[in-house]
């Protein structure tokens, strides 16, 4: 394989690898835990929120099925528009019936809360903290026992002398609901459990901002027909993950020249793109990988005419020494020369003509 490929490999390795079990949820019944008031990293942040809200599109083909994307939106963690978003609301635009406008909908990114928690009860107790999510409602609860009891206890939130809280989940489906109930008595948290608090802004875009908004609006643009036209797909913001064009084409190719041409390549069909470009994964592989060869096939091509002129010239050369001798001495007799035939001079310019 060529090594842009072969670069190509490894990091969708490393991409469709990771899954999204780092993230905790309440399971049913009760799930007892304490809260961490970490402060929360991201662009939307202010000083003291240590909660992160966040949303993902999940692109299924059918109700229940596996999905084919999962991407964040960009709206609710960054505050920038989310193409992703924008196609889906104009896929629904378009439905034409109850089913397909019950799927599109399912498209729509579901928004939560994650919290830095330490999980006290259930399959899941640690006494390290783990991102925890929970509902915007069950949040909204969550801050009104703060509120409540700032005034009788003062922060029921703080590392030694703070509350637990337990979070029922019944039923399921749209049916579920959770309850919240506080726990004045509670073990304190570590400063070693505080040190290990889960950066929450970093998980999310690991795990929901990898790029592939290209590939989530392909398969909506696939089963609904939607134009794409007016949604621009900003690029992906990991900076470990190799997805845009010159970045994968730099990191694949070594030789500096090759990398020059490739490049030149890829900033070639970029600026005969429409505004949205909408491709799949596989065909920017493919499309990236033929740019290195191809910039690889231009390198060598460049070298063979850079040889093939230099032998020209030396040919020439030759020829002129055997067209023009020169003069011998007077009363002597010009000696035969043992350069090379003229036809035979002649013969090697026309095949160096012909590369």
């Amino acid at each position: 394989m060529s090594p842009a490929m072969l670069a190509l490999i490894k990091g969708a390795k490393n991409k469709y690898s990771r899954g999204t079990n780092e993230i905790k949820k309440a399971k049913e019944g009760k799930t007892r835990l304490r809260i961490l008031p970490v402060q929360a990293m991201g662009p939307l942040a202010v000083p003291g929120q240590f909660w992160l809200e966040y949303g993902v599109h999940w692109i299924k083909t059918e109700m229940g099925g596996k999905p084919v994307a999962v991407v964040g939106n960009s709206d609710i963690v960054y505050g920038t528009p989310s193409p992703v978003a924008a196609a889906v609301e104009r896929a629904i635009k378009g439905a034409v019936s109850d089913d397909d406008i019950k799927l599109m909908t399912e498209w729509k990114a579901k928004k939560a809360v994650l919290l830095n928690a330490v999980i006290r009860s259930g399959p899941d107790a640690s006494e390290d903290p783990v991102p925890f999510e929970v509902t915007p409602t069950t949040f909204g609860t969550i801050l009104s026992m703060i509120d409540e009891y700032e005034a009788e206890s003062g922060n029921i939130l703080d590392y030694e002398k703070g509350f637990d809280f337990t979070i029922e989940r019944t039923g399921k489906g749209f049916d579920t609901k959770y309850t919240v109930m506080p726990h004045p008595s509670a073990k304190p948290v570590s400063k070693a459990s505080i040190d290990k608090a889960v950066d929450l802004f970093a998980l999310v875009e690991r795990e929901f901002f990898r790029g592939e908004e290209t590939k989530a609006i392909t398969s909506i643009v696939n089963m609904t027909g939607i134009s794409t036209s007016g949604i621009a797909i900003a690029g992906p913001r990991s900076a470990a993950l190799l997805t845009s064009p010159s970045a994968r084409v730099a990191e694949a190719v070594v030789d500096p020249e090759i990398e020059k041409i490739a490049e030149e390549i890829v900033a070639t069909e970029t600026e005969a793109e429409p505004v949205v470009a909408v491709e799949s994964e596989m065909d920017k592989m493919r499309r990236l990988v033929a740019a290195a060869d191809a910039a690889d096939a231009a390198k060598t091509a460049a070298a063979a005419k850079a040889k093939a002129a230099k032998a020209k010239t030396a040919a020439v050369e030759k020829t002129a020494a055997v067209e023009k001798p020169a003069p011998s001495a007077p009363g002597t007799a010009m000696e035969e020369s043992t350069d090379l035939d003229p036809s035979e001079v002649n013969s090697i310019l026309a095949e160096l003509d012909a590369i």
